[in-house]
């Protein structure tokens, strides 16, 4: 747990976009070569708009030595958004931004997880989340490719 005092969470602010960009940009090639759909990308200033990034009640930074280095995006429900920079993954940033949303928001019970991406799965079940279905479809934002996901819900107190 002390690897935890070196993030600080933060609220979104635009002045963090440039980081978010280069964040999203940098994570989503590596979960979409997990699920090989490589040529699927599309950039953050691209996708934010047509996946509603902004609508979402809350969007939280990770900051490390005042830099981002991750954000999530959520609602009361649903974790919906969770980037790492890859460069900075398995230092427990993804972890704290998953616990600062749960305790923000306590019945978050639902969470989407691309198919293949292994380490986003095991990520969540750590956190009682757990695969009820993986559905398949268009994939947001890029509709042109198909796509699968691990559908996880978790039990709320």
């Amino acid at each position: 747990m002390g690897y935890f005092m070196d993030i600080a969470i933060k609220k979104y602010d635009a002045s963090y976009w440039g980081e978010i960009c280069q964040i999203h940009d940098e994570a989503r090639k590596e979960e979409l070569k997990c699920a090989s759909l490589e040529e699927a990308f599309l950039p953050l200033e691209i996708v934010a708009e047509k996946e509603g990034l902004f609508e979402y009640a809350h969007i939280d930074v990770a900051l490390m030595e005042n830099r981002v280095v991750g954000f999530c995006a959520y609602s009361d429900e649903e974790i919906a958004w969770l980037y790492i920079l890859p460069k900075k993954k398995r230092q427990g940033i993804g972890r704290q931004l998953i616990t600062h949303a749960l305790t923000v928001e306590k019945n978050i019970s639902y969470v989407e997880a691309l198919f293949g991406n292994e380490p986003a799965k095991r990520l969540y079940e750590s956190f009682g989340f757990s695969v009820k279905e993986i559905l398949s479809g268009q994939m947001p934002g890029n509709e042109q490719f198909l796509v699968k996901v691990y559908s996880m819900y978790r039990r709320c107190s």
